[in-house]
């Protein structure tokens, strides 16, 4: 006699990718350059690298990349809260910046939008949750400190928290 096999209800499990709305559906023929910041698209990729085979951009309208979009509309994809930095502004500015130019080379579309401080905390936007995770992940490995992440609705953005360790 075989035990009754149990049942379980796996619908919790889909995960819906929604893809990025900043993104272009078709892929543009051709290659664009990016009106704010000099990014290139070439083959679904955008990159800092001009191709081969560009020669001077000639577009009729200002063409913007999903970043300088994200920007301008100010739509942050993810937000980094650093909690506790009353000392060392300037060196945990240069560990941001650092890190953003890291995550730049590999992707233009990783970009800090915006980095204001209130109340002894700092915030800082991105235009990637990537980026925000990264940012944080680099601030707990140079200083030390404790992470917490919160996900948005689909897992599109994300804040982190970084807690500076008190001495």
């Amino acid at each position: 006699m075989r035990p009754s096999a149990k049942k379980y209800n796996t619908q919790y499990k889909k995960r819906i990718v929604e893809r990025d709305s900043y993104l272009p559906r078709r892929s543009p023929k051709g290659i664009i350059q990016c009106t704010g910041c000099g990014a290139f698209y070439a083959r679904r990729h955008w990159t800092l690298i001009p191709p081969s085979g560009f020669s001077s951009p000639v577009h009729a309208h200002p063409i913007y990349c999903p970043a300088c979009t994200k920007m301008r509309e100010h739509y942050p994809g993810g937000e980094l809260r650093l909690l506790g930095v009353e000392r060392d502004r300037a060196e945990i500015a240069r560990i941001l910046r650092r890190e953003e130019e890291r995550a730049r080379e590999k992707n233009p579309l990783e970009r800090i939008m915006r980095l204001h401080a209130a109340n002894g905390d700092w915030w800082v936007e991105t235009t990637t949750e990537k980026l925000a995770q990264r940012l944080g992940r680099s601030l707990r490995k140079a200083r030390g400190g404790t992470l917490q992440y919160k996900w948005g609705h689909y897992n599109k953005f994300v804040r982190v928290v970084w807690k500076q360790k008190m001495d």
